[in-house]
């Protein structure tokens, strides 16, 4: 894998659990790398009392992010939200913080995901894991 693709997932799960551990909450952000290697955190600037929707967000990063390699002013970009995935059939869906990723020079990037369990005074993590688009 890329070392800029992995710097990108280090730097999303790390601030992921910051925001899970100080908020019990977690609300869609990116990070993106730039011409010479670096990450930088990437967050949707909102009103909160005009709070848009998830997918909103999402779209609204993905497009900047787009447009910014579009413009060859960054190399790649993740974007972190909260899912809930199946793991096992027959038991109940895990919430996990998920991650999708660009590369200008990676194509067939998996998704990353991180369970995680929000208990009343901690979030517990599990194990990161991999699943291929």
């Amino acid at each position: 894998m890329n070392p800029e693709v992995q710097k990108m997932i280090d730097h999303s799960f790390e601030y992921a659990q910051e925001i899970l551990i100080d908020t019990k909450e977690i609300y869609p952000f990116g990070a993106f790398i730039d011409t010479i290697g670096n990450v930088h955190p990437l967050e949707f600037d909102y009103n909160p009392k005009q709070m848009p929707t998830v997918g909103k967000v999402m779209e609204s990063l993905k497009t900047y992010c787009d447009g910014e390699i579009a413009a060859s002013r960054v190399k790649g970009y993740a974007l972190a939200f909260e899912a809930e995935l199946t793991l096992e059939e027959n038991k109940p869906a895990k919430t996990c913080i998920g991650i999708k990723l660009t590369h200008i020079e990676e194509s067939n990037i998996p998704d990353f995901y991180m369970p995680f369990t929000n208990n009343e005074s901690t979030v517990e993590f599990d194990a990161i894991f991999a699943v291929k688009p």
